[in-house]
């Protein structure tokens, strides 16, 4: 198989390598593979340490981006420069277990779209009062966008990249993680196949979330509703 991973960062210095180490260790046994980290010119000097710490592993790509910085902008350029038949994309914060990456990729020969939920039977989230928020606005977001997905906030995918490619990136990659809801809303429009597996969403292990929860689920609302309504 021949997959990507990539993988955004901003101020991830303490998490990065130790998730790059992981996912090394679960497909060492696939050779077709390449990991993009694509770094918003973090602070803390993410870049340079990941750099340096695998700049002998040619099937590591390191990229600095210094303008147009946010989530969703990361992740494509991260997109575009990928080569596999396979793209995973993922947080870089340790709240999305690399143990699922199998599964992700072993059900993406089936379907178009495979996404970790926190919300089909079996997902979670050790962190409960965000899990009850965010289960809760998804709700609501699937009122909105009228979807059956349970998980739209999600982030952890795997998608084959003709599949991706045929999605408007324009109108998908921008903004910070309401990207996502974007791209299952277009993908439904184009009748790809979808499903959701479960995933247990950890604690962040080192290091402080970068976002205001609460600001970012009122941005994701108007967001929601601006795309239901082509507004």
């Amino acid at each position: 198989m021949d997959l990507s991973i990539v993988l955004p960062t901003y101020n991830e210095k303490d998490n990065i390598i130790n998730l790059i180490k992981q996912i090394l260790e679960i497909l060492k046994n696939i050779e077709n593979k390449e990991i993009i980290v694509v770094d918003d010119n973090s602070p803390d000097g993410t870049y340079l340490s990941c750099k340096t710490a695998f700049e002998k592993n040619d099937g590591i790509k390191v990229l600095l981006r210094k303008s147009n910085k946010g989530l969703a902008n990361s992740i494509l350029d991260g997109i575009k420069i990928c080569k596999g038949e396979y793209i995973i994309v993922m947080d870089t914060d340790l709240t999305h277990d690399p143990k699922l990456i199998p599964k992700l990729t072993y059900l993406a020969k089936e379907y178009d779209i495979v996404s970790g939920s926190r919300f089909c039977a079996g997902g979670l989230m050790e962190n409960k009062i965000h899990y009850f928020c965010s289960f809760s606005f998804n709700l609501l977001l699937r009122i909105i966008l009228k979807t059956q997905i349970q998980d739209n906030l999600g982030g952890y995918f795997c998608i084959k990249k003709n599949t991706l490619d045929s999605l408007p990136f324009e109108k998908i990659f921008y903004g910070y993680g309401e990207y996502f809801f974007r791209l299952l809303y277009f993908a439904q429009e184009k009748k790809f196949n979808i499903i959701e597996i479960p995933a247990v969403y950890n604690l962040r292990q080192k290091g402080k979330s970068k976002s205001n929860f609460l600001l970012l689920l009122l941005k994701y609302f108007f967001s929601a509703m601006k795309l239901r309504f082509r507004l």
